[in-house]
């Protein structure tokens, strides 16, 4: 057998010390640190109240990697890799990073086999509770996972608008909303559309500092309740990003059949996803699905051809499909007329 595959599917094996050195070195914030040029491990140690031996070892690992560069002296610098870990760089992986070293992504990806066996999630297996109830009975854990959504929607908007722009617009509603990212941008870059967060209530009552912080309280309203109940009725425009995804199909047909019903003659729904490839090869839409199989209670990424089916369904059929700069996917949808 060739060994230069064994050295490959050994580094493969392998992968996850870097994940979780990385996540660990993204939250103690040692990019930033670096922003300002060179320092040694002793430095970075005494900055960041770490082990100087193990915070030595774990860089020069990281180094040989190609995430950090190693100078002579003991010092470590920033590349081209690890500039994407600074906090205020647009597109940040910083957060994405952090998120995947925590102890509730990492204790989902460590029932994976329990997963393959019985179907449940990762997070369902080792905690006994969905995603979502665990982050609503560990306060911690949800305020970091929201922060991650806030921050990961922040740095997708330009991309998304860029997609598909708002002109003539009049009202946007963002479902499963969160905080208020998505409308805040929405609404500062368009001065005349007006918006409406909906998520829970307990959820979306957190959005206003985000809203007030972008001057646009004034034209959006803030709703709480439930997208498998009903959703704010008589906007031109919905949007639905990273919604759909958390859910088995039977969940995404409900939310989408409220949508339709609350949609006005002639608004469109815009779902934004990642679009797993017809092809067959590397995607990280690939990795987003195996994600949500082991975070979400039935999550999956899909296809165009399986957004199709689920619109349909639902009374909608799909218009257009937009990629944006990101990987990310904007899948335009009207009313069926015929449905």
């Amino acid at each position: 057998m060739d060994r230069s595959s064994f050295d490959e599917m050994r580094q493969i094996i392998a992968g996850f010390s870097a994940t979780i050195a990385i996540s660990a070195i993204a939250e103690l914030g040692i990019p930033d640190r670096l922003a300002a040029g060179p320092q040694t491990a002793g430095q970075l140690a005494t900055a960041t109240g770490t082990n100087e031996d193990f915070l030595r070892r774990t860089l020069h690992y990281l180094a040989g990697s190609g995430v950090f560069e190693e100078i002579e002296g003991d010092r470590f610098a920033l590349n081209d890799r690890s500039r994407w870990l600074l906090s205020d760089v647009p597109a940040s992986l910083r957060p994405r990073a952090v998120f995947l070293g925590s102890k509730l992504s990492w204790t989902a990806w460590g029932s994976f086999l329990a997963s393959l066996r019985s179907g449940a999630s990762g997070v369902a297996v080792a905690f006994g509770q969905t995603l979502f109830d665990y982050l609503t009975t560990h306060p911690d854990a949800g305020a970091a996972f929201n922060t991650f959504m806030v921050e990961q929607t922040a740095i997708s908007v330009g991309p998304i608008l860029e997609a598909y722009p708002l002109d003539g617009v009049r009202q946007v509603v963002d479902i499963g909303g969160g905080r208020g990212a998505f409308v805040a941008s929405a609404l500062k870059a368009y001065p005349a559309l007006c918006g409406i967060v909906f998520d829970l209530p307990a959820v979306v009552a957190s959005a206003k500092p985000v809203l007030d912080a972008a001057g646009v309280t004034d034209r959006c309203d803030m709703v709480g309740g439930s997208f498998f109940d009903a959703v704010p009725a008589g906007a031109d425009l919905y949007h639905l990003k990273f919604i759909l995804h958390d859910w088995p199909d039977e969940r995404c047909i409900q939310i989408l059949t409220n949508c339709r019903k609350a949609m006005s003659p002639g608004a469109s729904l815009i779902v934004v996803e990642y679009l797993i490839p017809d092809e067959s090869g590397p995607s990280f839409a690939r990795f987003m699905d195996m994600t949500m199989l082991a975070m979400t209670p039935g999550g999956r990424e899909r296809t165009r051809a399986e957004f199709s089916q689920l619109f349909s369904a639902a009374g909608l059929k799909l218009a257009r499909v937009l990629p944006t700069a990101i990987d990310l996917s904007v899948l335009e949808c009207v009313a069926d007329a015929s449905a």
